[in-house]
């Protein structure tokens, strides 16, 4: 799409006060900016959206939302609410998992049309894979771009030793969330959405799963979307996935996945090496673990007084990292065996 195309998407989401098409255009320029190197201009356009955009306070009782859940024994809350900053420039996913969040805001973004035909948008999303996979960033992604917070469940302070205040701790926190728009984000539901079957299982566990399972079924928001992540999906109830309207995996990426995020961070930064071999030497890592190898080495680089990175200062990351990460397995296999 041309320069001109983007201004005049930008000039019409203005006239027709659309908020969320004003931003998908004006950080489709930014990102056009940072492609051709403008940096100072993508930084300079960047602030001064974020200023024109409101910023909500999402502390209790403000700008019309109700006090948040408490723990009614010790005054804890079960939830916080925070604003994301997670937009499409700050996360590379695989094209699956892309495809299908994509999919997930066109429904929100045209719950009129659908709303026609009797058809509503999915709010019930699982999000499953290994850790660093972008799990988590793709929920505040999703609260970015639909203009939501993202409420944040406290498993530590759910979850009580007390008999029955655990399921009643659930349900207020759905409740609230069922009121308030936003994205709730269930992080490691396994801990409280283990299979019931377990063996190891204390009655108190079925009452919990089933508290669980009994709030995602009531969760019918007009607004928002229940995002629950785990990175242990085998453990979780087998009755859990069907609540569910989809289910999104988030595997470990491949080299190819791996080279968009290395352009991302290496954008404006001399580097002597190919990304593509750096890229494989990565495979089998996380986006996380990619993303802070290579800011290692670029830190390594500014310490050494250099202004062009070099393969090897990542690599050697790299390699360190693999290191700590056998010598790691071999000890809990040692001890394993004792």
């Amino acid at each position: 799409m041309s320069h001109i195309d983007r201004l005049k998407l930008l000039f019409r989401a203005f006239n027709e006060h659309d908020e969320m098409a004003f931003r998908r255009a004006a950080e489709a320029i930014i990102a056009d900016e940072l492609a051709a190197n403008h940096h100072t201009v993508a930084t300079e356009l960047k602030k001064a959206l974020d200023e024109r955009r409101p910023t909500r306070d999402l502390r209790p009782g403000s700008n019309g939302l109700a006090a948040l859940p408490k723990d009614r024994r010790d005054g804890s809350e079960l939830l916080t609410l925070r604003e994301s900053a997670i937009d499409q420039t700050r996360i590379v996913l695989m094209k699956d998992s892309e495809a299908k969040l994509f999919r997930v805001l066109d429904e929100h973004r045209n719950r009129n049309r659908l709303a026609r035909f009797g058809f509503t948008p999915k709010s019930r999303l699982l999000f499953w894979g290994p850790p660093g996979c972008g799990k988590t960033l793709a929920a505040h992604f999703l609260a970015h771009e639909l203009g939501l917070p993202v409420g944040l469940l406290k498993l530590n302070a759910v979850i009580s030793s007390f008999l029955g205040d655990t399921a009643s701790h659930i349900q207020r926190v759905f409740d609230f969330a069922s009121r308030t728009p936003m994205v709730l984000l269930l992080d490691e539901v396994d801990a409280v959405g283990k299979e019931r079957d377990d063996r190891n299982d204390v009655g108190e566990l079925k009452r919990i799963v089933n508290s669980l399972l009994q709030a995602i079924d009531s969760y019918r928001p007009a607004q928002g979307i229940l995002v629950a992540a785990t990175n242990h999906q085998y453990l979780l109830d087998t009755a859990l996935w069907r609540r569910f309207d989809d289910v999104v995996s988030f595997p470990l990426p491949k080299p190819k996945d791996i080279e968009p995020l290395l352009k991302q961070l290496l954008n404006g930064i001399r580097f002597k090496g190919s990304i593509p071999a750096l890229a494989k030497a990565m495979d089998s890592l996380s986006f996380a673990d990619a993303e802070r190898l290579t800011i290692e080495g670029i830190k390594t680089m500014i310490l050494a007084g250099r202004d062009q990175l070099e393969a090897a200062d990542v690599l050697e990351q790299v390699k360190a990292y693999r290191r700590d990460i056998l010598a790691a397995r071999t000890k809990a296999g040692t001890q394993g065996d004792e």
